[in-house]
């Protein structure tokens, strides 16, 4: 059975302690999608990391704040980031194509319907979409969300049913477990419930959605019947597992679709991951 996945990549899964762009930690990621996609799944990678890889080369010394700063660093930054997927995928024979979107694009119906068929074209061939917001223009995507949204969004228009979220955190605990010793990882929760946001609380290192816009994300998903993954994965058989019910963080779905999107034995990656 083919199933379509996003794969949401956040900044603090991709950057360095002082915000710049770390090319070797996205070897694991992309190894592992390659691995999906050669198995016969379809893949849709939405990455931050623009202004990580363009902060430098636009001028600044370190990671800017103010918004038009972070937008320049980011039109630098998109190339570099691209340049960088392209490399890591071309020796799997796969190329890259980079899809610039906002929310507004995906709310407008005919944007939207041009994207969907991009989308679909893209991912009939061996082609892994590389979606990330276009952040000259869209504001409020830079500001807020870290592409947590832009993932739900993109989703949901190309009905896929299954969405991975990595960041740099191993799931949803019970309690903040930076401030509480007896915190608890949740390892499952079949459905979605609006107090689950009050468990949310901080944000991720270098990113600027934090668990709660995760969680904001996981119940778009959830609501059209499809099933989540927010966690961590540092090799490539760390990522891999998360497709085969393993993974280190929490899922979100009912049994079924969990059994069906993430504990398919027909798969078969767990055979041989790589490092």
């Amino acid at each position: 059975m083919k199933i379509r996945y996003v794969v949401k990549i956040g900044s603090s899964s991709l950057t360095h302690a002082d915000g710049s762009l770390a090319t070797e930690r996205m070897l694991p990621f992309i190894s592992g999608i390659a691995q999906l996609r050669l198995d016969g799944q379809q893949v849709v990678l939405v990455t931050s990391g623009a202004v990580a890889a363009g902060y430098r080369l636009a001028g600044f010394d370190q990671r800017p704040c103010a918004l038009i700063e972070k937008q320049a660093a980011a039109a630098v930054g998109q190339s570099q980031l691209i340049q960088a997927y392209h490399q890591f995928l071309a020796p799997y024979g796969l190329n890259v194509a980079q899809v610039l979107l906002t929310a507004g694009d995906l709310g407008d119906a005919e944007r939207s319907q041009n994207a969907v068929n991009v989308l679909n074209y893209l991912l009939a061939q061996p082609i892994i979409p590389v979606v990330n917001e276009n952040d000259t223009v869209a504001v409020e995507e830079l500001t807020f969300g870290d592409n947590d949204q832009l993932s739900a969004l993109v989703a949901e228009a190309i009905d896929v049913t299954a969405l991975v979220i990595l960041t740099d955190t191993d799931g949803l605990y019970d309690k903040n477990p930076n401030q509480y010793t007896d915190a608890r990882r949740i390892s499952r929760i079949m459905r979605w419930d609006d107090r689950l946001l009050a468990m949310a609380s901080g944000n991720s290192s270098h990113g600027t959605g934090g668990m709660y816009s995760k969680l904001q994300a996981v119940a778009r998903v959830l609501s059209r019947g499809g099933a989540c993954f927010i966690g961590q994965a540092q090799t490539t058989s760390e990522f891999l597992s998360i497709f085969s019910g393993q993974g280190r963080g929490t899922y979100f779905g009912d049994t079924e679709q969990i059994k069906l999107l993430f504990t398919n034995p027909d798969f078969g990656l767990q055979l041989s991951p790589v490092s």
